[in-house]
């Protein structure tokens, strides 16, 4: 794979994991790293990552109930260095049995990535939110993200 597809692909299973329900999966992302989200700590590392999923509501199938979908997507790498950068939209949908599907966030994904061990890993990821629907179905207690007024 070349740079761009394997960040790609990186960017990619950030969705895939937490739409699936493979918490440890999507903390493995960070192993290396630092994550979140606007008006919250930065979470770093694995172990720090997953506690943070510990407030997602996982459902009897396994999952969310969501889909992560990015778009607009601006990957500028440095191959020299071994560093990349991104940034990119992403609209959160979810539905449950008591939930219609809609909209639940809309935010702003930042990245950073370095190439670590020959392979390219996420090196920071920091989400603004833009637009915030009702998150009462996807988080277990609230959050300090509130909507726009």
């Amino acid at each position: 794979m070349t740079s761009r597809e394997e960040i790609l692909h990186l960017m990619n299973a950030y969705g895939f994991t937490i739409d699936t329900g493979d918490l440890d999966g999507f903390a493995g992302l960070f192993e290396h790293s630092e994550w979140g989200v606007e008006g919250t700590e930065l979470f770093v590392g694995k172990q720090q990552v997953l506690e943070a999923l510990s407030n997602v509501r996982i459902y009897e199938d396994g999952t969310p109930r969501t889909k992560h979908v990015t778009t607009n997507v601006d990957l500028m790498i440095d191959e020299e260095s071994g560093t990349a950068k991104s940034q990119c939209y992403v609209t959160v949908f979810q539905q449950t049995d008591d939930f219609p599907l809609q909209a639940i966030f809309s935010g702003h994904y930042f990245d950073e990535f370095e190439r670590g061990d020959g392979t390219w890993r996420f090196k920071r990821r920091y989400i603004r939110y833009n637009l915030v629907g009702d998150l009462s179905a996807h988080l277990k207690t609230p959050t300090n993200i509130v909507p726009d007024s």
